[in-house]
């Protein structure tokens, strides 16, 4: 259990700031689109996935990235901050509250928000 928590995937594609509050993972290199961005959106959209409180997970609308962490989640894996828990696997890094049970897995070929 951490308070928070800056880490890359082995690979450095991916990575990820955790805290007790919330989970954001970005993504160098993909193979998907996430979509239009929203109107309300000025920043870079879609380089990333963040859940936070208990809401569900969504696109990252941001100026900065949490891509460079010097530290690695290697595969098998995982870190827990309060009820937030990402987990480093080959296939996909995932990333959820627990207690509302939203989150999202993030990888070069797909996502998934759940």
């Amino acid at each position: 259990m951490v308070t928070e928590a800056a880490f890359a995937s082995p690979s450095g594609n991916i990575g990820c700031y955790l805290t007790e509050e919330a989970a954001r993972c970005d993504i160098a290199k993909k193979s998907w689109s996430p979509g239009a961005a929203p109107a309300d959106c000025q920043l870079d959209w879609g380089s990333g996935i963040a859940v936070a409180g208990t809401g569900e997970a969504t696109f990252t609308c941001a100026g900065d990235t949490v891509l460079g962490a010097k530290d690695k989640l290697e595969y098998g894996r995982s870190l827990k901050a309060g009820d937030f828990r990402c987990d480093s696997e080959p296939q996909a890094m995932r990333c959820e509250n627990e207690a509302s049970g939203h989150g999202f897995t993030l990888a070069k070929e797909q996502y998934n928000i759940f």
